[in-house]
């Protein structure tokens, strides 16, 4: 009874009036705030949690995290930030000028689960102000994420640098193809989704394992590739050849110092440069830059974003900052590489 008089309460009550709708707004500081209250850190070369400015947040990497229906994963963990990336493949064709080449495709998920900026679509809310929707949330270059802005930047730094050898995914000379689908799922925002995801797709094509196929030529045409299951219930002396070579998995080529790091950095009026942005460093800082390198120096990438203007010795010390971390950052992925 007390459930059917809840429900009926419910009915009587119309929701759909918003002119009635109570709004429990909290006080919180705005962007000029923010900035000044960063800008009494920034000016001792500290930040508010005490990380000195060119510190990145502790980096943890998690390969395999997915053992069921991907063929690599990891899971990225730069502060409180942290993408789940899993990798699916399909067959396809090659193009004619590239017969012999695979391709590699990126999607970046978004959910409110990762920020309350978004919605279940990936697409950014609007701020709801007085009644009105307002759809300008912060002057800041780095207000919100564009999702299709990221995949495009990752998934062209994945294509044009040295990682992958495209000739590993081929299958069968101008007929068929391995199609690597990476899928990068964003957990937790809390700033730098540049380096988290890039770092996640990086890790899980290091543990991609390409499974074995056979081509049924029955019925004719160019055969129907087929993925071969592996067989786990024999003893390796009893196998056939056929089932030690669906045993068989094979590994990308990964040479060191081809692999892409990259390092993302804020710009602040006071000309300080922050390595390794939370959000809320995100939110007030005028400029950003991100340098995607390799640790034999090569520059694969260099992107700035917003209006404040940076001198040669700045953009210097930008590249020499994401060289360090490239380092750094690659004897962790051969090392985990190495165990795997």
């Amino acid at each position: 009874a007390f459930f059917t008089q809840l429900c009926a309460f419910f009915v009587l009550c119309d929701f759909k009036n918003t002119k009635n709708a109570i709004y429990i707004q909290k006080s919180t500081p705005n962007n000029t705030q923010k900035q000044a209250y960063l800008s009494t850190f920034t000016n001792s070369n500290t930040r508010p949690t005490g990380r000195p400015l060119h510190t990145t947040r502790p980096t943890t990497i998690l390969p395999s995290i997915l053992s069921r229906n991907t063929h690599g994963s990891s899971l990225v963990k730069i502060g409180n930030t942290q993408v789940l990336t899993g990798i699916t493949l399909l067959v396809g064709h090659p193009g004619p000028l590239t017969p012999t080449h695979g391709d590699v495709d990126l999607s970046i998920n978004l959910s409110p689960l990762s920020s309350q900026d978004y919605n279940v679509a990936g697409r950014l809310l609007p701020i709801v102000t007085e009644g009105e929707m307002s759809r300008s949330r912060t002057t800041s270059p780095r207000g919100y994420v564009d999702v299709h802005a990221l995949e495009s930047l990752v998934q062209r730094i994945l294509r044009t640098s040295s990682l992958l050898n495209p000739n590993e995914l081929c299958i069968q000379v101008g007929l068929s193809a391995w199609r690597v689908q990476i899928t990068c799922m964003v957990l937790n925002h809390d700033g730098n989704l540049e380096d988290a995801c890039l770092l996640g797709a990086v890790s899980a094509l290091l543990d991609l394992k390409l499974p074995a196929v056979k081509i049924d030529m029955k019925g004719g045409g160019n055969g129907v590739v087929q993925i071969v299951s592996p067989s786990y219930d024999h003893e390796e002396d009893d196998m056939t050849e056929e089932t030690k070579d669906a045993n068989r998995i094979t590994k990308l080529t990964i040479q060191k110092g081809t692999i892409p790091i990259s390092l993302t950095m804020g710009i602040y009026d006071n000309h300080k440069i922050l390595v390794d942005m939370t959000r809320e460093e995100e939110v007030v800082c005028k400029g950003v830059v991100t340098v995607v390198v390799t640790t034999t120096g090569e520059i694969v990438s260099l992107t700035k974003c917003g209006g404040l203007a940076m001198s040669p010795e700045d953009m210097a010390a930008c590249v020499h900052l994401a060289i360090g971390r490239a380092k750094e950052v690659e004897e962790l992925l051969l090392s985990l590489d190495e165990a795997s």
